[in-house]
């Protein structure tokens, strides 16, 4: 069920209505007019983009039971979700709405190829991985911008363990999106 909230427009009081999705922490920018209702559908769509992926939460419930307890409720960043959704939102409330979108596509084409890259590889392929980043973060203070792409792969690397990437399937959607994304046209 949408979520209801009162928005001030031309002095007078309006209703909101939000699409599902869309977390408490954006409410202030929306109500301030920095998120308007085309970017909050497509912050509400890359909630539901990286749900797909994430096999596990952002803030798992022993951390949601030790934070309730402590502060008498829960924290509003509980799936990777909305963790995704607060990030782009406050880092790119700016940016236009196609611009939003091409951000979004990028994140999901990496969800994507971290998906494809890492399951099922053993564990000394991703060490090597990583091996191969401290490597190249030694090169890049003499010589910056090399090895951009051991880099990118610590990345994926990192979205795939944290969020528990490999634990879903991937669907035949993102297959056919992935195979069809214009990196060149697309990507930022």
């Amino acid at each position: 069920m949408p979520e209801n909230d009162r928005i001030r427009r031309n002095g007078k009081y309006m209703e909101l209505t939000l699409p599902k999705h869309v977390n408490p922490e954006l409410m202030p920018m929306i109500r301030q007019g920095l998120l308007s209702p085309e970017k909050v559908a497509i912050l509400s769509e890359l909630h539901s983009i990286v749900e797909r992926f994430a096999g596990c939460l952002y803030t798992d419930e022993e951390a949601q039971k030790k934070i309730l307890e402590k502060t008498g409720s829960l924290p509003d960043l509980i799936t990777w979700g909305d963790y995704f959704q607060t990030e782009v939102a406050s880092r790119y409330y700016l940016e236009s709405e196609d611009s939003l979108r091409r951000i979004i596509d990028t994140i999901r084409f990496d969800l994507i190829s971290s998906h494809l890259i890492f399951s099922g590889k053993p564990d000394h392929y991703k060490d090597k991985i990583r091996a191969d980043v401290l490597f190249s973060k030694g090169i890049d203070s003499v010589l910056p911008n090399q090895n951009l792409e051991s880099q990118h792969l610590e990345i994926l690397l990192n979205y795939f363990e944290n969020m528990e990437i490999g634990n879903k399937p991937l669907s035949l959607q993102d297959k056919a999106w992935y195979e069809s994304f214009q990196i060149d046209e697309i990507a930022i």
